[in-house]
């Protein structure tokens, strides 16, 4: 397992500082936010990140590129915007050797589902279905993988669990869409984390390592040990990148090089 950082917290003026400073750090990964642009020329971008890679250590673990159509709700007017969206983000993806992933978020739901999370209509799943599909054969026309990320259902009615997923992954039936397990998401809707993620097995592609409270790892009281070793189990060797915030009382570089050194330990 391989440890990444997401460049949005990184340290760095350029890209090619951030990927010095995680080298420098002792992370192998760096995942790149990168926003949706009508003149994003991706065969430019895809260049530009290769040059600087062939330079460091760091490799391009996951991109995403995001815009206003990945947080709109998902309906027949959304579906083709973010359908787009998710492409551009799997050809990047597939042209720097990474993964790319996505949420089916929204503005945050009504506090009502803190009894009972709510579920897609027959229409929405619909709608999910035939995005993942379109997504999915794209995927493979480019040598791509789409992830799936379940969140908590404060941000989607969607997917909220590894199983739901899965479950998307196995009725669309195109290997290049798996999922994403994000620990913070986890600890929120899981009930047992380790078995969540020994059932989802080879599905899982890619990590988000958070704290419970959406910070560093070793923040809170998320048990990152017992989580590695159930990663273990299924045979993960992947990239697990940092999603989360930097405590503001502390230096980013210092932090981020305890917060390598804490998670190697939990690894060991």
């Amino acid at each position: 397992m391989r440890l990444s950082c997401v460049d949005a917290i990184t340290p760095g003026n350029s890209l090619r500082e951030k990927f010095e400073n995680l080298e420098r750090y002792g992370f192998e990964g760096i995942e790149l936010w990168l926003v949706d642009d009508e003149d994003l020329d991706l065969k430019a971008k895809a260049r530009e990140i290769n040059e600087i890679a062939a330079s460091y250590r760091v490799k391009p673990s996951s991109v995403i590129i995001a815009g206003p159509a990945s947080m709109a709700p998902l309906d027949s007017e959304n579906v083709v915007a973010r359908g787009a969206l998710w492409k551009k983000s799997v050809s990047l993806a597939a042209d720097v050797n990474a993964v790319t992933f996505g949420a089916v978020q929204e503005e945050p739901l009504s506090a009502e589902a803190i009894m009972l999370a709510p579920v897609p209509t027959e229409a929405e799943r619909k709608l999910l279905l035939d995005l993942v599909r379109d997504v999915g054969k794209h995927a493979e026309d480019v040598g791509g993988i789409m992830a799936l990320e379940p969140v908590n259902r404060y941000e989607n009615h969607f997917i909220n669990r590894l199983d739901q997923a899965v479950g998307i992954c196995e009725e669309v039936g195109i290997d290049n869409i798996r999922i994403m397990a994000d620990t913070c998401e986890m600890n929120f809707e899981e009930r047992d984390i380790h078995e969540a993620i020994e059932r989802a097995g080879d599905y899982i592609c890619h990590v988000h390592l958070a704290e419970n409270n959406r910070l560093l790892p070793g923040y809170g009281h998320i048990d990152f040990r017992s989580i590695f070793n159930s990663l273990k189990k299924i045979g993960y060797g992947g990239y697990m990148a940092l999603e989360c915030a930097i405590p503001g009382e502390g230096d980013p570089g210092d932090e981020l090089t305890r917060c390598v050194a804490y998670l190697k330990r939990c690894m060991s």
